[in-house]
């Protein structure tokens, strides 16, 4: 596969399309150049050309238009993504994976980094960032207006991926220097692209198990290490009267924990544990519980645990009980 891109300055759509293509496709090569007789010896050129068919991928050109169904445009990386996404999970979880993950699992995984990662590089790379947080914030009275451009100036501040690609231009490089720098950061972004893939795939076969443990209720019970936080914040409807989760840490000790309110308010509790079991451990907690083999409530009262499944279960109930609904 022989790919091609602009030269001069690169920035995060084009170079993290590279680290898609070059993973996907072994053995492969880039080309970066704005001469049309060069780009045209590739198999496929990207974020370059102004021109758009199954060859050509400029999301620059007048008559390129697509967009997600959200009003995100598509700039290069969201468009290899859309196009290669499925294949490169594919790909990702034969060499990378203990496991085979379902249809299901990899289209919720490509879903999820089309959101996480690809929406932000695009939101970016087509300007369209301050647009859509206008947009989304429907701001009305200027002091609503302040804080959403408070909230810009903070995102447009943030070192992700369109700024650290920015960083690893060198300033007044150009020819080689520039392809070396270029070539280190699609190296750069594979590495990240491959693990934040990796993470993708594992979470969502996690919380693909953990719906299927949970049949409704306050309390979620499960028995081995899943990210259960994430399922709850990734399906609300389907635990909107779970209140707490049963589980075992990673030193497999079992804990209790309140769930988040929501994705906005993640680190405010549904149901945090009574005032006056807080910050206590061992026996001053089972005293003041009465119960036995307890090892710690959390000051903030979200989380604590006990060394058994059944004394930390007793814990539970009386948390359900006792607990403290936020104001």
């Amino acid at each position: 596969m022989i790919i091609a891109t602009h030269n001069g300055t690169f920035h995060a759509d084009e170079t993290t399309a590279c680290a898609i293509l070059t993973y996907l496709f072994e053995n492969s090569s880039i080309i970066r150049s704005r001469d049309p007789e060069e780009l045209e010896k590739a198999d496929i050129i990207i974020d370059v050309s102004n021109q758009n068919d199954d060859k050509h991928f400029d999301h620059h050109s007048k008559e390129f238009t697509l967009s997600r169904d959200n009003g995100i445009k598509y700039a290069t990386a969201g468009l290899m993504w859309k196009k290669f996404g499925h294949d490169y999970l594919k790909a990702v979880a034969k060499k990378e994976l203990p496991f085979n993950p379902s249809a299901k699992v990899i289209d919720e995984a490509f879903k999820l980094i089309d959101t996480d990662f690809m929406t932000m590089i695009d939101l970016n790379d087509n300007g369209q960032l301050t647009a859509y947080v206008d947009e989304i914030s429907k701001a009305n009275t200027p002091k609503e207006k302040e804080i959403v451009g408070a909230l810009n100036e903070l995102y447009q501040a943030s070192p992700d991926i369109p700024f650290i690609v920015a960083m690893m231009n060198i300033p007044n490089a150009t020819g080689t220097d520039q392809d070396k720098a270029f070539a280190s950061t699609v190296k750069m972004l594979r590495t990240i692209l491959v693990n934040t893939a990796i993470n993708a795939l594992t979470t969502e076969s996690g919380i693909d198990k953990v719906l299927s443990f949970y049949h409704g209720g306050p309390m979620l019970i499960i028995h081995e290490r899943l990210p259960w936080t994430q399922a709850v914040l990734n399906h609300p409807d389907e635990f909107k009267d779970c209140l707490i989760a049963v589980y075992p840490d990673r030193n497999m000790r079992w804990r209790v924990q309140s769930l988040p309110v929501s994705k906005a308010q993640r680190f405010k509790n549904r149901l945090s544990a009574p005032k006056e079991w807080r910050g206590l451990n061992d026996v001053e907690l089972d005293k003041v519980t009465g119960l036995k083999n307890l090892t710690f409530i959390h000051k903030s009262g979200f989380t604590g645990g006990a060394e058994t499944y059944e004394d930390n279960l007793e814990l539970a109930k009386l948390w359900l009980e006792q607990g403290e609904r936020p104001e």
